[in-house]
């Protein structure tokens, strides 16, 4: 089950050393891009679907190292790079970071950030080629910049089925003490879910910026902060609600050709953590039929509302496939 499913945490591997990127030396460089707070909008996400550039464009701010925009995705260029996107801010507690990440060659890592303070205070959730084969195979918590554990000692996780390119999506259970991370594997097919608690010990020293990290030559795309963006306007409706009729359920703005996942809950609107990132929905969550958005990026289905539901309340939410984006949330009485 999509929604619910979260595999079994992945154990410590005898795997050594435990982070590659803190035996080599290498140290920060400074960006050779200069840095603006000019914004486009209060939207949080980025496709980098423009022409190559050296500068990431008004919407970022390079922290430090150096990042481009190349064949319309983001490209590190200096190992410990790290960037914020100027126009999203707001506490880690409730938000989701989520990023395409492919590989370039050699020691790679991409992260997703959240609650960036400085350099030292961030939570920085990344995926990471630790032995150099070609293959994203290990997932690090840290605070700071590849700074190091919080202080758990459950900070690093090997994914079960080491993979070239997938999509990362960090997300944080209500308390704000535990981080998650979902890794939609490109190799297996499978999401891959990780969690490392104990974030309440340092989240006092937490901002509010988001942001992206880079080592190497790592490849990322599609970013995505607090579902911005998600399917250019992916929205959720719900028509005919009326006991013993038929309801119509469309999903607007969705990917093209993609799927859509639409469930409810008739116990509450949660949230509930899932490989999107939290869901308006409580435990248990019934899952329809995935559904396949049309050239116009609509998805649309019917179903029969039981007489029985009259009075209830259904709380229901989609997601596309494709981006891992999440619609609005419905809470909605059957009449």
């Amino acid at each position: 089950m999509l929604f619910t499913a979260v595999l079994a945490l992945a154990p410590f591997a005898a795997q050594y050393p435990i982070d590659i990127t803190m035996q080599l030396g290498f140290q920060p460089k400074a960006s050779r891009v200069g840095t603006s707070n000019s914004s486009r909008a209060a939207a949080g996400c980025d496709d980098f679907n423009r022409a190559n550039n050296a500068s990431m464009g008004p919407d970022w701010t390079e922290q430090t190292g150096d990042i481009e925009v190349f064949n319309n995705q983001g490209h590190g260029l200096v190992n410990f790079s790290l960037m914020t996107h100027n126009p999203t801010s707001g506490g880690y507690i409730g938000s989701t970071v989520s990023t395409r990440f492919d590989h370039g060659g050699g020691l790679n890592y991409v992260a997703t950030v959240a609650g960036y303070a400085n350099l030292s205070d961030c939570i920085f959730v990344k995926i990471q080629d630790n032995n150099i084969d070609g293959l994203y195979d290990r997932v690090f918590f840290y605070r700071g910049n590849s700074g190091g554990s919080w202080g758990q000692p459950n900070y690093y996780f090997d994914l079960a089925t080491p993979t070239v390119s997938g999509t990362m999506t960090m997300s944080f259970d209500a308390t704000g003490d535990i981080a998650y991370l979902d890794v939609d594997n490109d190799a297996s097919g499978l999401v891959e879910s990780f969690a490392s608690s104990g974030l309440l010990a340092v989240a006092g020293v937490m901002g509010t910026g988001y942001g992206i990290g880079t080592y190497g030559p790592a490849l990322f795309d599609d970013v995505s902060i607090n579902g911005g963006c998600g399917g250019s306007g992916l929205a959720y409706a719900i028509t005919g609600l009326v006991g013993g009729g038929t309801a119509t359920l469309t999903v607007s703005g969705a990917t093209v050709g993609g799927g859509v996942l639409i469930g409810y809950s008739l116990t509450g609107a949660g949230p509930t953590n899932t490989p999107f990132g939290p869901v308006d929905m409580s435990s248990p969550i019934t899952q329809l039929p995935v559904l396949t958005a049309n050239a116009a990026g609509v998805a649309s289905m019917t179903t029969g509302v039981p007489g029985r539901a009259t009075g209830h309340t259904v709380y229901t939410q989609a997601a596309d496939l494709s981006t891992s984006a999440l619609t609005n949330s419905l809470a909605e009485v059957v009449l």
